[in-house]
């Protein structure tokens, strides 16, 4: 016989299942070749704006001076990397001399993708585990009992490889559609 599984599991279930997606999506965009056609720039774009306003929202949330710090730490590594990783990032152009592909460098943008999972992991692991996702009847989640702010604020190294990732991502993005245009 097989043990019924609990109703309240398939919507963690789906969610990771959906997130798990998402990041393999987002690596994908990471690490190869990208169009550069009027729906590739404006990704480009559009994804920018997304993530920078998911950082400022982030700002809002009450942080210690050690989070705020490591996430203008943070903010300054990921531009730096973006820097560095738009130096080998290859452009194709076709016969006009216009940017039609680029082709990110694979080793900084993994490592960049790569520390932002293991850091996701490593804090959303521990609290499914424990079973903050369920009420104390044990069947359905509880917004009470997860703070979706201590996301970000409850550690100083998680919000300092939010900002890395972040910067890295905004920074990289308008840094291909400046070299494009010149």
């Amino acid at each position: 016989m097989t043990a019924a599984v609990h109703p309240s599991v398939w919507p963690l279930l789906g969610g990771g299942l959906l997130v798990v997606w998402m990041l393999i999506r987002r690596f994908r965009f990471t690490v190869g070749p990208q169009l550069l056609d009027a729906r590739g720039r404006r990704r480009l774009l559009i994804r920018s704006l997304i993530l920078g306003a998911l950082l400022l929202a982030t700002l809002i949330a009450p942080h210690t001076l050690a989070s705020y710090g490591a996430g203008a730490a943070g903010l300054l590594i990921g531009a730096g990397l973006a820097s560095w990783s738009l130096h080998h990032t290859r452009f194709e152009r076709d016969a006009a001399g216009e940017a039609v592909r680029y082709v990110p460098n694979v080793w900084i943008g993994a490592a960049v993708f790569g520390l932002f999972v293991v850091r996701l992991l490593w804090r959303v692991v521990p609290i499914a585990l424990s079973g903050q996702f369920y009420n104390s009847a044990g069947n359905s989640f509880d917004p009470g009992q997860f703070n979706a702010s201590s996301f970000t604020s409850g550690s100083p190294l998680t919000y300092a490889l939010f900002a890395v990732f972040v910067a890295y991502q905004m920074a990289y993005a308008f840094g291909v559609l400046r070299q494009t245009k010149a």
